[in-house]
Order: structure tokens, then C-alpha cells, then sequence
């Protein structure tokens, strides 16, 4: 005779005096439910699932493994606030952390296709804030902000001022093929953890930057 004994319910192939039972969706076992229904069972609704089940890659609203997903839409303008690993995803692969560098700097991105400093005064700019590295070197900034023209000399870095009555002042304009500047870092161009925009210190650093 095969299955197991069990005092109160006898033998399991016997089933004798067994409750029933019914299986759940996502249950590792019978009567094991992802979450306690507020509601009868019977009636049909959506429980959010708590934490006393846990599945490797819990997905709300279901804990059904996750299906493949393209990769994410990338925006040609800022494409180094994208990380792509060596399996060709996003992000940083199962297991693994990030390492940040020790020192950022403040950096606001103008998005203008007229340089800023020919606009009216006090024309609305739109614009991207970024912390980086101050290890990052200029070469770095014009690939990770989409500056990759075919001709290094058109892809510039122009750092702007602002100035208290709406205009904008242009300064340095560092060009792609020049190979000394842009391999300086922002640190070694003054672009350094002091440039925090609070009262009393620092301005942060705006640039313009263009490919054509």
C-alpha cells in the first residue's frame, strides 16, 4: 500500500474526512495563497499580494515571471544617462552594485538651438541638470550629451554665465578637435564639487553644447 498515514485523516490515498481544498493562482501549494482576499472566495476581485509570499521577481499586479521587454527608448541628446552592460540590457546586470565616484558637480545642460546668449533677455531656456563626475573629461561630456559629429571641429562645449538683468553671456567654447582641451577633466577646468549654486557659493555650470 502506497502514500503516508496520517492519524487524523488515515491513509492519503483514502482521503478520508480531508477538507477540501482549491487550488490558488501563483500558490506554490494547495490552500497557499499569494495574499489573504479581504472578500469570500467565491467572489470574484483583486487582492494586492503582501509580502508573506515571496517569489524571486515579484511583478505587480500578478507574481508571474516577467516576459522579455525591449531594450528602453534612449535619447539621442542624453544618451550617457543610459548604462548599458555586456548583455546588451540596461542598468547593472543581477548581482552587481555601482561604484560612484567620490566628487560631482553640478551641471545644467541648455537645450537651445540658438546659442543662449543671442536670445531676448529673459526667454525661457529649457535645460537638463546632471550631477557628474569631476573625473569626467570634456571628450566624455560631448559623447554622453550626443555631440558625435563626423567632423570633431563642430562639436563644441560653450560654457554660458547668467547674467541678473535675463541675458545670457557667452565664455569658453572648446572645440572636438582640440585634443588637449578636451582631454582636461571638469575638475581641471575649475568645474569641481564647489560649484553648488547655494547662497554664498559657487555658481553651478551652465553649457551649451552643439554638433553642427
Amino acid at each position: 500500500m502506497s502514500g503516508g498515514w496520517n492519524p487524523s485523516f488515515g491513509w492519503d490515498h483514502s482521503r478520508a474526512n480531508v477538507p477540501p481544498q482549491m487550488s490558488a493562482p501563483n500558490g506554490a501549494y494547495l490552500e497557499l495563497f499569494g495574499a489573504q482576499l479581504p472578500f469570500p472566495i467565491q467572489t470574484p476581485g483583486f487582492s494586492i499580494p503582501q509580502n508573506g509570499f515571496m517569489h524571486p521577481l515579484p511583478v505587480f499586479p500578478g507574481q508571474a515571471p516577467r516576459f522579455p521587454n525591449p531594450r528602453p527608448a534612449i535619447d539621442p541628446e542624453y544618451p550617457a544617462t543610459y548604462m548599458s552592460n555586456s548583455t546588451g540590457g540596461i542598468g547593472c546586470e543581477p548581482g552587481y552594485n555601482l561604484f560612484h565616484p567620490p566628487e560631482y558637480t553640478k551641471v545644467h545642460i541648455i537645450k537651445s538651438r540658438t546659442a543662449p546668449w543671442q536670445n531676448p533677455p529673459g526667454m525661457a531656456l529649457s535645460f537638463g541638470a546632471f550631477h557628474i563626475p569631476t573625473s569626467v573629461t570634456l571628450s566624455d561630456i560631448l559623447k554622453g550629451f550626443g555631440a558625435n559629429n563626423g567632423n570633431p571641429k563642430k562639436n563644441r562645449i560653450t560654457e554660458v554665465t547668467q547674467g541678473h538683468n535675463g541675458r545670457w553671456y557667452k565664455g569658453v567654447t572648446i572645440s572636438g578637435d582640440d585634443r588637449d582641451q578636451v582631454s582636461k577633466t571638469l575638475k581641471q577646468m575649475g568645474w569641481d564639487r564647489n560649484r553648488t549654486g547655494r547662497a554664498g557659493e559657487k555658481p553651478v555650470i551652465w553649457l551649451w553644447i552643439t554638433k553642427d
